[in-house]
């Protein structure tokens, strides 16, 4: 290979591709899918319905290739105690909406929609990332989610701005089916893999993946929504230390970067400023108005819902919604307390501790596999200011996904030969 070019990626076989694809689609799978039918004027329908098909279709594959080769997926203690954790969490669903029915829209959908997405969307497609993938299989992965979400984020964008060269105001950059949060998110996870992509690539490469990085900080910003922002924030400080520490930067070039970042966003502020003030968007006010505007004073009136329904039923909890709205109260802590009591509560809290320390594993020592470590970081804080238990996918895979590839690399490190002491 010529100095300098870009690392191969290995041979994929169809079993790594199904799973790199499952790590890639959990993503940016559907923004992308949801977008097409905008751009073209269809009903959202005529897509999100195909797509859920085929992952389904997918998830199963894999299942069926486990048992053709006798795979051996991951039930380590933290897998096993986040599967009885399922287990209340499902049951408390099924008794709310089968056995003893709540009253009125759950999610604002019917009970068919919330177990299709809940249990077909969300759990066990999950289960698909007990699975090991290879080196090869992650890379593949990894790229895909850089390639297909910079496209989703091209569309998004595109839609956004046709409406401001309209004469319309972007207040928050989504789509009639992705909310600001999601697409927000979306950003997040593409910003997270072209960053981790940059080390190994070579000058074309770099200029790409920037490019990239540059495209997902436009769309974080412009979603207006305050966890992705701060999700962003996190990986990027996370990664300069870890970075840092790895590459021993001196001094001077740890000033020069931050300077640089400082710049960056300082640019970014001005930029947004501007357009503020010429009337296109109108962005600063939300976060000047953190504790006023609409949503927020309703996800804390979600949170004393779900805390007090907690209280008042604290061993096996009350209700899988908060009772005052009908929806989940966008903190999935106090989601487990509220519907499984205080078991349940312990069980998360388990799961996430897993998670967490795995996350960090892969960030601080396997550079190539750090992107799954921080897409579990960033959906941790999606799942502590608006995320679900029950819906939220990228949760659950990419915690077992850490969990899985750091495992790999314990095995990988314990069977490396122990060199022999030299000779007096």
């Amino acid at each position: 290979m010529t100095t300098g070019s870009a690392p191969a990626v290995p041979r994929v076989g169809p079993a790594g591709m199904a799973l790199a694809a499952m790590y890639a689609l959990t993503i940016v799978g559907f923004p992308l899918i949801t977008t097409l039918p905008v751009m073209l004027g269809r009903d959202s329908l005529s897509a999100t319905l195909p797509y859920r098909a085929a992952m389904a279709l997918l998830t199963l594959g894999i299942f069926f290739g486990w048992w053709l080769r006798g795979e051996r997926i991951l039930f380590s203690p933290a897998v096993r105690l986040t599967l009885v954790l399922w287990v209340l969490l499902i049951a408390r669903m099924l008794y709310d909406t089968l056995v003893d029915p709540l009253p009125g829209d759950i999610f604002g959908m019917p009970v068919a929609q919330v177990l299709l997405l809940s249990l077909g969307a969300c759990f066990i497609p999950s289960l698909v990332f007990l699975e090991t993938p290879s080196a090869a299989a992650l890379e593949l992965a990894r790229r895909g989610i850089e390639i297909v979400g910079l496209i989703a984020m091209l569309l998004i964008l595109y839609l956004g701005l046709r409406g401001v060269f309209a004469g319309g105001i972007l207040r928050r950059l989504a789509t009639p089916v992705l909310n600001p949060i999601s697409v927000g998110h979306l950003g997040v996870s593409v910003f997270i893999v072209a960053l981790c992509g940059l080390a190994g690539s070579n000058a074309l490469g770099r200029a790409f993946r920037w490019l990239v990085i540059l495209t997902s900080v436009v769309v974080i910003v412009a979603s207006a929504s305050r966890g992705p922002i701060l999700a962003a924030l996190m990986v990027a400080l996370t990664y300069s230390f870890v970075h840092r520490r790895r590459r021993r930067l001196g001094l001077a070039r740890l000033v020069f970067r931050l300077a640089l970042l400082g710049l960056v966003i300082a640019g970014i502020a001005l930029a947004v400023n501007y357009l503020e003030q010429e009337g296109y968007i109108s962005l600063i006010q939300r976060f000047s108005d953190t504790l006023e505007d609409v949503s927020a004073l309703e996800r804390i009136a979600m949170a004393v819902g779900a805390w007090q329904q907690f209280l008042d039923h604290p061993l096996l909890g009350s209700a899988f919604v908060e009772l005052g709205s009908y929806t989940y109260p966008h903190n999935i802590v106090l989601e487990a307390l509220m519907a499984t009591g205080i078991v349940g509560g312990a069980l998360l809290l388990a799961n996430l501790a897993a998670g967490l320390l795995a996350s960090m594993r892969l960030i601080t020592t396997a550079p190539s596999a750090a992107w799954v470590g921080f897409i579990f970081l960033q959906y941790v804080v999606n799942g502590m200011v608006s995320g679900s238990l029950y819906l939220d996918t990228a949760y659950w895979a990419y915690g077992f996904g850490a969990l899985v590839v750091a495992r790999s690399l314990e095995h990988r490190a314990a069977q490396m030969p122990v060199p022999a002491p030299a000779a007096a």
